[in-house]
C-alpha cells in the first residue's frame, strides 16, 4: 500500500476498502484478464487470473492505475466453480496440522506475479473473503513486506502462524452478522488468523433459512447492489445499503483504518481543509443520508402498524375465539362468544326433548293408572313421579341456560375489554400504548436528525469557507512579500451556532417497555380469566353432571314402571289376554326415552366439551401469548424496523469514530479559527452519540 503524505493529506488509493471490495464481491465475477475494475472511482487493470487450478486456487493479479500498486486477490470458497470441491476440502482441512496443496499453490502464484512484476515493485498487497483470508495471510506470514487485507477470513491451519508474533502487515476485518467468523470465535478457534482484527458493522440481520442473506453476510456484498427491506409500494419499503467497504473507517486525509486509535497528525492548510469539507459533503452526506432514510422507513413502519391498530386487534380476538371454540372441540359451542350462538337455541331444544318425554311419561301414567293397572299398582306400589322429577330436570336446563348466557357475557369481556387492555399496558385508557410511545420517540428522532445533518453541512461550509480564507491569506501574504506592502487580511472566525438535540421522554427503557408491557398486560390477563372463567365452568360442568343424573333418574323410573307392568305376575297376564296393554306401555315407554336418551347424549357431549376446556384452559392462555406479542406490534414489521434501525446506528457509530479522529486532527491547534472548528466538530460528534442512543431506545 503506498504510503500516505501527513504532511499534505494525499490519500492512500489502494487502500482496506479497495482490496476488501475486490475481495468480497469482483474476485467472484472469474473477470477476464486485460479487464478494467472500477473500485470507489480508482481503476484497476487485471494482470493474470487462475481459475480452475486442481488444487481448486482461484485468484486474479489486478494493477492499480493510479498507485501502480500490484496485488493479488485470493478467491475464497466457491463450490459451483471448477474443481470447486476442493475449495470444501480445504474448508475442512484447515481444522487440522496439515500441509494443504491449495495454500501452497497461493504461495507458488504469489512467488510467480512476484517476479513477473518485479520491475514495477512486486505484489505489495495480497487480499481475501472467507477460504481467500488464509491463502492471502499465508502468504503475509512468509513474506512481512506483503501487506494482507481480509474479510471474514478462514483460520489457519493449526502450528502456522506464531501465537508469540502480531504480524502487523495483516489486517482482518470481521461483520457482525458473519456465521463463519461468529463460530470461529465461538469456538475460541479465532486465535488461529493472525495479525490485526477489526469489526464492522455491516450485513443484514436476519437469521434461518434464509441462505443468500447468510451467505451476502459472508462476502460482504450483495449482487444487487442493496437489499430490499419489505415490498415495493408497502409502507416502509426501502434498500439497505451494506457494502463491506462502505463501513470500514478510515482518516479521511492519510486512508489509515482508524480502529487502532488516530490517524498520524496532519497539518492544518487549506488543501487538507479542502479534503475535509469534500469529505463532509460527499461520503459523509451521503452516509447520513442513507442513514436518515432508514430511520424515516422505521418511523413509517410504526406509524402504518399504528392505522392497523383495529386490524390487529380484531385478529387478536379472532384468534382468541378460535382457539376457545377449537379446544373445546363440540359444535354446538362455535360462535359461544356471541348472543347469537347456536348453544342456547340448543339448550331450548333440549327443553323442548324434555317436555316430550313428560308429556310421554303422563301418557304412561295415564295407562297405569287405568282400572286393569290400579290391581298393579296396588301390588306393587309404582308409579311415575312426573311432576317433581321432570319439573327437576327443567330447573337445572334452565339454570344451565343461564350459565351459557353468563360464560357468553365473560367472554365477550374478555374480547372486548380484556384483550383490548393487552395493548395498553393496563392502562385504564384503551390505546395502542406502545406504538404511541413509538411514534412520538419517532418525532423526535426525525426532528434532532434533519438538526443534526443541518448541523454537519453548515460545518462542512464553515469548513470550505476557512480553506477558501487560508488562501486569500496566502495570496495576501505572496503580496505583501513581493510588494513590500503589510498584510492586510483577517481570518473570520467559524461561528459557534448551537445545535442541541431535542431530548426525548419516551421509551426511557427501550424496547424492554414491550416486553414490560406484554408481561404485565398478559398476567393481568391471565388473572382475569383464570379468575372468572375457571368457576363458571366448574360450575356448568357440575351443572352438566347434575343434568345427566336427572335423567339417569328419569330413564330409571320409566324403565322400572314398565318392568313390574309388564313383569310377568299372574294379574297382567291375566289383563293382556283381554286387552292391548302391553303394546301401550311399550310405546309410551318409547315415547318418553328416545327424547330422554338424545337429551342425555347432547348433555354429555356439552360436559366433554366443558371438561376439556377446564383441563386445557391454561395452556391454551400460554400459548395464546405469542398472537399477543405479535399483535401489540407485528413481528415481521418489527423485524423491518430492526433492520433499518441497527443499519442506522451502525453509520451514526461509523460516524462518531471519523468524528473522533477530525477532532483529534484539529485540536492542539494554536490558530483561533482551527480551534473553532474542533469545538464545532466536537459538538456534531456529541450530537451523533445522542442520536444514535435514541434510535438504540427503539430497537430491540
Amino acid at each position: 500500500m503506498s504510503s500516505p503524505n501527513s504532511q499534505t493529506g494525499v490519500t492512500t488509493v489502494n487502500n482496506d476498502k479497495n482490496l476488501v471490495e475486490l475481495a468480497g464481491l469482483h474476485a467472484y465475477k472469474d473477470i477476464p484478464t486485460r479487464e478494467i475494475i472500477t473500485v470507489n472511482e480508482v481503476d484497476y487493470l487485471v494482470l493474470d487470473t487462475v481459475y480452475g487450478d486442481i488444487t481448486g486456487l482461484d485468484a486474479m493479479t489486478v494493477i492499480n492505475q493510479k498507485s501502480r500498486e500490484v496485488s493479488i486477490i485470493y478467491v475464497g470458497t466457491d463450490a459451483a466453480a471448477d474443481n470447486g470441491k476442493q475449495d470444501l476440502l480445504t474448508d475442512a482441512q484447515l481444522l487440522s496440522d496439515l500441509t494443504l496443496p491449495q495454500l501452497e499453490a497461493a504461495q507458488d502464484y504469489y512467488n510467480k506475479m512476484n517476479k513477473k512484476y518485479e520491475s514495477i515493485g512486486g505484489v505489495k498487497s495480497v487480499a481475501g473473503n472467507s477460504l481467500g483470508g488464509p491463502l492471502a495471510n499465508s502468504v503475509a506470514i512468509n513474506h512481512p513486506e506483503v501487506t494482507s487485507v481480509t474479510l471474514n477470513p478462514a483460520l489457519l491451519p493449526k502450528g502456522m502462524a506464531d501465537p508469540n508474533k502480531s504480524y502487523d502487515n495483516i489486517t482482518n476485518y470481521f461483520t457482525n452478522y458473519d456465521v463463519l467468523t461468529g463460530t470461529l470465535i465461538a469456538l475460541n478457534l479465532d486465535s488461529r488468523i493472525p495479525g490485526k482484527r477489526y469489526d464492522i458493522s455491516t450485513g443484514i440481520p436476519v437469521t434461518g433459512e434464509n441462505f443468500s442473506i447468510l451467505t451476502n453476510n459472508h462476502t460482504g456484498y450483495n449482487d444487487k447492489g442493496a437489499y430490499e427491506i419489505g415490498q415495493l409500494g408497502e409502507p416502509g419499503y426501502g434498500k439497505i445499503h451494506d457494502e463491506a467497504d462502505a463501513h470500514i473507517m478510515t482518516s479521511i486525509w492519510t486512508g489509515e483504518p482508524l480502529y487502532g486509535g488516530h490517524s498520524d497528525r496532519i497539518e492544518i492548510n487549506r488543501d487538507n481543509l479542502n479534503l475535509l469539507a469534500e469529505a463532509l459533503a460527499g461520503d459523509v452526506s451521503t452516509r447520513l443520508g442513507y442513514a436518515q432514510d432508514y430511520l424515516s422507513n422505521s418511523q413509517e413502519i410504526a406509524k402504518h402498524e399504528g392505522d392497523r391498530y383495529s386490524e390487529r386487534l380484531s385478529r387478536l380476538q379472532m384468534t382468541f375465539e378460535e382457539s376457545f371454540e377449537n379446544l373445546i372441540g363440540n359444535p354446538l359451542f362455535i360462535g359461544i362468544t356471541t348472543t347469537g350462538h347456536r348453544l342456547t337455541s340448543e339448550i331450548d331444544h333440549l327443553i323442548s326433548l324434555l317436555n316430550m318425554a313428560e308429556n310421554a311419561s303422563k301418557s304412561l301414567n295415564g295407562v297405569l293408572n287405568s282400572p286393569p293397572v290400579e290391581l298393579v299398582e296396588h301390588l306393587f306400589n309404582r308409579s311415575i313421579s312426573v311432576e317433581s322429577i321432570f319439573g327437576q330436570a327443567r330447573n337445572q336446563l334452565l339454570e344451565f341456560k343461564q350459565e351459557i348466557t353468563s360464560l357468553t357475557g365473560f367472554l365477550q369481556n374478555i374480547l372486548h375489554k380484556e384483550i383490548p387492555e393487552l395493548f395498553s399496558g393496563g392502562k385504564e385508557t384503551l390505546e395502542d400504548l406502545l406504538v404511541n410511545e413509538m411514534l412520538a420517540h419517532y418525532e423526535i428522532i426525525k426532528a434532532n436528525s434533519v438538526k443534526m445533518n443541518s448541523h454537519i453541512a453548515e460545518f462542512q461550509s464553515q469548513v470550505g469557507d476557512l480553506a477558501k480564507n487560508f488562501g486569500e491569506r496566502d495570496s495576501s501574504l505572496s503580496a505583501s512579500i513581493s510588494g513590500g506592502a503589510s498584510v492586510q487580511h483577517e481570518v473570520v472566525m467559524p461561528k459557534k451556532n448551537d445545535y442541541v438535540l431535542e431530548t426525548s421522554n419516551h421509551m426511557l427503557i427501550g424496547m424492554k417497555v414491550k416486553e414490560i408491557y406484554l408481561d404485565g398486560s398478559f398476567e393481568a390477563f391471565k388473572g382475569v380469566s383464570h379468575r372468572f372463567l375457571l368457576p363458571l365452568l366448574g360450575g356448568l360442568t357440575g351443572l352438566a353432571f347434575a343434568i345427566e343424573n336427572t335423567l339417569e333418574v328419569i330413564s330409571a323410573q320409566i324403565k322400572g314402571a314398565m318392568n313390574i307392568a309388564l313383569s310377568g305376575t299372574v294379574p297382567g297376564k291375566l289383563i293382556s289376554m283381554f286387552s292391548d296393554f302391553d303394546d301401550k306401555i311399550r310405546s309410551y315407554v318409547s315415547s318418553a326415552l328416545e327424547p330422554i336418551d338424545e337429551l342425555a347424549a347432547t348433555i354429555e357431549g356439552l360436559r366433554d366439551g366443558l371438561t376439556r376446556l377446564t383441563i386445557g384452559f391454561p395452556a391454551l392462555l400460554d400459548s395464546f401469548r405469542p398472537y399477543i406479542d405479535s399483535a401489540i406490534f407485528d413481528l415481521t414489521s418489527y423485524s423491518n424496523i430492526h433492520i433499518y434501525n441497527v443499519s442506522a446506528m451502525a453509520i451514526h457509530e461509523e460516524m462518531e469514530m471519523l468524528f473522533d479522529d477530525i477532532v483529534h486532527q484539529l485540536s492542539q491547534h494554536k490558530g483561533n479559527s482551527i480551534q473553532a472548528l474542533c469545538e464545532i466538530s466536537q459538538r456534531v460528534k456529541d450530537n451523533m452519540i445522542q442520536l444514535r442512543q435514541q434510535v438504540d431506545r427503539v430497537t430491540l
